[in-house]
């Protein structure tokens, strides 16, 4: 009998002190809490309308991607099965060349891939329209 009061004063004893602890003000800040969430919210709507304005780019490029091959189809229909233009009659004849012009690329190695240097170029390129601006502005 000595061992069942002696738990039961245990079990009162933890159970206040369980009460007294969970009665304690909230030391937390409520102000951080409702920032950390509107954070949260924000960046997850911000998300959606991202995602919402992706899929419209989407979906319009592909309507336009769409309508152009549509279309050049379409021409290559009207072409299609054409016979050749006939010459008239007086006309001097086509012009044919006598060899095969040997291709070459339109930039050289160095400029198509070389990035400071395709920068470089931009960047006279840009100059330089700025200022043929610049002068057909001070002529008028």
């Amino acid at each position: 009998m000595i061992g069942k009061p002696a738990r039961l004063t245990q079990w009162l004893l933890l159970s206040v002190a369980l009460t007294v602890w969970s009665c304690q003000p909230d030391l937390t800040d409520s102000s951080e809490v409702m920032e950390a969430r509107f954070l949260d919210r924000t960046q997850a709507l911000t998300g959606k309308v991202l995602n919402g304005c992706r899929e419209d780019i989407l979906k319009a490029s592909l309507l336009r991607a769409d309508s152009l091959i549509a279309a050049r189809n379409n021409k290559l229909r009207r072409v299609e099965g054409r016979p050749p233009r006939p010459f008239r009659p007086g006309a001097p004849p086509p012009k044919q060349l006598s060899a095969a012009l040997p291709l070459r690329p339109l930039f050289p190695f160095e400029v198509r891939f070389d990035t400071l240097l395709q920068q470089q170029l931009l960047q006279d390129s840009l100059r330089t329209d700025s200022l043929s601006r610049e002068m057909l502005n001070e002529f008028q």
